[in-house]
């Protein structure tokens, strides 16, 4: 892959992770919550999904650091103020390796947060 591709993938891969992961484990938390109506709730695996969709998106995400890192690598001769693209492509690439650490970070904590502090609360 082009180092331009690979720093535009660790720049928004990581963002995008977090998410999806956000909306599906939003869905996923909801498919707990009685709907008031009579009969069974779903019987829908909560816990395993969280951590399924956690697993996956913080993959995804530390997959998208090390794109940034290689788009680093790749341009690391350059400077951030040089021209375009090896300026654009430098950027990018150490925005991506700053953001993808705090993106896992916040994907790990939000599974965690939902697996402990689980259940349906009216508010």
């Amino acid at each position: 892959m082009r180092p331009a591709a690979l720093a535009w993938v660790g720049t928004l891969g990581p963002p995008a992770a977090w998410a999806i992961q956000h909306v599906a484990g939003f869905g996923v938390a909801l498919a707990d919550c009685p709907d008031n109506a009579v009969g069974p709730r779903w019987d829908v695996p909560v816990d395993a999904l969280t951590i399924a969709i956690g697993a996956a998106a913080a993959l995804t995400a530390t997959a998208c650091g090390l794109a940034a890192l290689a788009a680093w690598r790749a341009t690391r001769e350059s400077e951030d103020d040089d021209a375009p693209p090896a300026g654009r492509v430098h950027f990018l690439s150490v925005i991506g390796m700053a953001i993808a650490p705090l993106f896992v970070i916040m994907i790990v904590l939000s599974s965690a947060g939902a697996i402990i502090a689980n259940g349906c609360v009216q508010a």
